[in-house]
């Protein structure tokens, strides 16, 4: 596994000792090594596993797993599936590599390299980023330059975890693909976000008809009448100060004023202004 595909960001975040970088790899016994509770793969397909083990029992290990030393036991850090594949055949000792990583960092290798793979569905990836996140303090700019996503992606595969646990688990199994899933996010409630899930699943919408039926499903918004005399003090602050301003007037004359900005150099002069 190439260090130059792991992501933008990823060899600033995880640098190599030089005392690393020559380093080959050494003969661990199994019973030494344990899978990563940092494993972003909830699950693996049997069948894959089996051609795994085909391939092993052909071919052997030709690349060796990346391993940290935790006490007296290793932890994988790459590799996990050869790692179960290997255990399963009764092989008694594996190729490692032996890192140096944090918790942190560990999390981010199993990612990536599942990433690369292929191998998460998008709710493993959703925990995978929010654990990032919220574990690891990284924001979603600084994940997607890890990972080689945009913000966006990071961001949107995130909501998924807001969806009922049922339409969760269908996006797991592939029963609805992401885009449908994200559609459905267009409902707030529950209960809707379900009654139009079962309907997918009956009638099988496309992305498109989902978003139009979330269209129409959402109230409609109330055309916004303003009074000509507050019309006309909005136009003279948006032309005194510069930028939008919206004047929200209610019927007991009170209400409030908004005013925007762009960047804090822009809220300065907004602020000098009114001074």
């Amino acid at each position: 596994m190439e260090r130059k595909v792991l992501g933008k960001g990823l060899e600033a975040l995880i640098p190599r000792k030089k005392e690393e970088k020559e380093k080959s790899f050494v003969s661990l016994s199994v019973e030494k090594i344990e899978p990563s509770p940092f494993q972003p793969r909830q699950e693996i397909d049997p069948q894959e596993l089996e051609d795994l083990k085909a391939s092993i029992r052909e071919k052997g290990i030709i690349q060796p797993i990346i391993v940290r030393k935790v006490g007296e036991k290793f932890e994988v850090v790459a590799g996990g599936r050869r790692f179960q594949a290997a255990k399963s055949l009764g092989i008694k000792e594996l190729p490692a590599i032996i890192r140096e990583v944090s918790d942190k960092e560990s999390l981010v290798l199993a990612l990536v390299e599942n990433l690369q793979r292929k191998n998460l569905n998008p709710i493993e990836e959703a925990l995978a980023f929010k654990r990032l996140n919220e574990e690891f303090a990284l924001t979603y700019e600084e994940i997607a330059r890890l990972i080689g996503k945009d913000k966006t992606s990071i961001s949107n595969t995130i909501r998924l975890l807001k969806l009922p646990q049922e339409i969760q688990e269908a996006v797991k199994k592939n029963i609805i693909t992401f885009t449908q899933a994200r559609a459905i996010l267009g409902l707030e409630k529950e209960e809707e976000q379900k009654a139009l899930f079962y309907k997918i699943i009956k009638e099988g919408f496309s992305v498109r008809e989902i978003e139009e039926k979330v269209r129409r499903s959402l109230p409609k918004k109330k055309k916004r009448v303003i009074d000509p005399f507050v019309e006309e003090i909005e136009e003279k602050l948006r032309k005194s100060l510069g930028t939008k301003v919206k004047v929200l007037h209610k019927k007991n004359n009170q209400g409030k004023i908004i005013i925007q900005y762009h960047n804090l150099t822009d809220l300065q002069r907004i602020v000098e202004k009114l001074s």
